[in-house]
């Protein structure tokens, strides 16, 4: 049987381990630590899937022991009850180690444990095997009302990281002057209302880990606007928010004629850049509002090139993230 406080492994996008291993600690999880490329806690499995809105994955430790040889592996596998788990199927990657070839690993590893569908993710580094069940299944950022996307569509678990990287709170205004399909205003949205980001999934671990009642947080009525140039882009950000169940005010209008809804809050853009997109006069348009209209609202931007905003304010935090295979950088600006 598992244990009833196993110790788990939040992967998350590499530059956002602080601030998920933050949003861990205020859920409650016990033993937080940030490490690279996600955050190590002890916890209910399920219960990290549906309250943790930044990490892509939970994977639950269940054995890390050395492995020289391949005797060393079966061994150490077998010496798992894997019987809670249901059937796995192993994912292995060697680095630094003396076995080496994946596909060998992953073979032995077949034999040693109950075949089936769940993920089991095997890491040889050093010599030494981590063995951990995934506990998610499909991706945590599938949150299912996401059913249409823009030109350059934003992963909700990194949308979710940029909120916390801007300092946004439910309470304080937001504002995306070129918002796609919603993605982070919509995020910002079922957080005001109190909702956890994986309530209403399926996860894999519900085989092994009972149901219990989410904690209450409660409603924080917030201003959450938007607005794009794109009209079928509003209209399909308007569909996302309604799937959502959240109220989101959306409009059709260029960046270069947004005004404030209200005297301060947060500004918050993923605006086009890379190759997907063309640049056009966006860099132009954000340097305007984040100079004008929005000079008194903290902001956080998305960009490939933060040399290339048009601003003159001077960032107060650089993040150094990665985007649909792009290294981009996350630049937070205060109040001017």
């Amino acid at each position: 049987m598992p244990p009833a406080d196993p110790r788990l492994f939040a992967a998350t996008w590499p530059g956002l381990e602080d601030v998920a291993a933050e949003e861990a600690r205020e859920a409650g999880f016990a033993d937080v630590q940030p490490v690279p490329g996600g955050v190590n806690l002890r916890g209910d499995p399920l219960r990290a899937n549906r309250m943790l809105a930044i990490p892509n994955r939970i994977l639950q430790r269940v054995a890390r022991f050395k492995a020289f040889t391949f005797e060393q592996l079966v061994e150490g596998a077998a010496a798992v009850d894997w019987t809670p788990f249901g059937g796995l199927t192993p994912q292995v990657t060697c680095r630094k180690s003396r076995l080496y070839h994946s596909g060998a690993v992953a073979e032995r590893l077949a034999k040693a444990v109950p075949p089936g569908p769940g993920g089991l993710f095997a890491r040889i580094s050093r010599d030494r095997c981590t063995l951990s069940v995934d506990t998610t299944g499909e991706l945590a950022h599938r949150r299912g009302w996401r059913q249409e996307t823009g030109r350059a569509p934003l992963r909700e678990t990194l949308a979710a990281g940029l909120l916390r990287l801007v300092g946004w709170r439910p309470g304080t205004p937001l504002y995306d002057p070129m918002c796609g399909a919603g993605t982070p205003l919509i995020e910002a949205a079922v957080r005001a209302a109190g909702r956890w980001p994986g309530e209403d999934r399926a996860f894999a671990c519900e085989g092994w880990c009972p149901s219990t009642p989410l904690p209450e947080r409660p409603a924080t009525p917030t201003l959450i606007a938007g607005g794009d140039r794109h009209g079928p882009t509003v209209a399909a950000a308007r569909r996302n928010a309604e799937r959502a169940g959240v109220a989101v005010a959306l409009v059709e209008a260029d960046a270069r004629d947004a005004t404030p809804p209200a005297a301060e809050g947060v500004l918050i853009c993923n605006p086009p850049y890379g190759r997907r997109v063309r640049r056009g006069d966006a860099s132009a348009a954000l340097g305007a509002l984040l100079d004008g209209p929005f000079a008194g609202w903290r902001a956080g931007v998305l960009c490939a090139d933060a040399d290339r905003l048009a601003t003159r304010r001077a960032p107060s935090a650089r993040h150094r993230l990665r985007n649909g295979g792009l290294a981009v950088d996350f630049v937070v600006f205060e109040p001017s």
